[in-house]
């Protein structure tokens, strides 16, 4: 009897033993070391050419990247103004993903396009912006991608942003000034506009092939020199 006491204790034993799971072993915490951000303190010329090229190239999709991408890589500007150039590049970028999303009917695209640059220009009102060089003319009257004064505004200039083909418009730029600008010293010549952009107003209506109206106060005007 004491000899089936005995094996019916071992094998309750062997039971317990054998049914609980093994314990993982411990192991010492791994520190994690933080994915260091690049940061400039101006934009790499092969990085901005590449820039320029998919903005020439109308790669619309590659062109916004990259400029979301160099944004974030130059948290404040330089002599050389890259960033509020970045920032007025990566509007004509997404504007043309809109532009070319509607073209396509393809309404995710542009919704996708139209939530990133509402997120994005939450950002920029208040900031500076570089319009990039145009030739000024002194009557905008038909003409596209050049700059004028506005009519009977002597201290206001404006442009029509579109596409190579100026079949779509990315944005119309209204540039205020303090004071009144002698036109004299621009005229026909390819001119730097900017100033701090203030309002931003969208156009949803996909049957009219504009997308932005930009307003920028404290404006500037600058001769390119070659």
């Amino acid at each position: 009897m004491k000899k089936v006491v005995f094996l019916t204790v071992l094998l309750t034993l062997a039971i317990g033993v054998c049914g609980q799971k093994p314990k993982a072993p411990v192991r010492p915490a791994v520190k994690t070391v933080p994915v260091q951000q690049t940061v400039w303190t101006e934009v790499p010329d092969a990085e901005w050419g590449a820039l320029a090229k998919a903005l020439a190239d109308e790669d619309w999709n590659k062109a916004a990247a990259l400029a979301a991408r160099d944004l974030e890589r130059l948290p404040a500007d330089n002599d050389r103004k890259q960033l509020a150039q970045l920032r007025y590049m990566y509007l004509y970028a997404q504007t043309g993903r809109i532009l070319d999303a509607n073209a396509r009917a393809d309404a995710t695209a542009a919704e996708t396009a139209w939530n990133e640059l509402d997120v994005m220009m939450a950002n920029f009102i208040g900031k500076e912006f570089v319009l990039p060089p145009r030739r000024f003319v002194e009557d905008c009257d038909k003409k596209l991608n050049v700059i004028c004064r506005v009519r009977d505004t002597p201290n206001a200039f404006r442009t029509t942003a579109t596409n190579i083909e100026g079949n779509a418009i990315h944005s119309f730029d209204y540039v205020v000034f303090e004071t009144p600008v002698d036109i004299k010293e621009f005229d026909e010549k390819p001119t730097f506009i900017g100033g701090i952009l203030r309002k931003a107003d969208y156009n949803e209506d996909k049957t009219k092939p504009w997308v932005l109206r930009l307003y920028f106060n404290k404006g500037f005007v600058r001769v390119v020199v070659k």
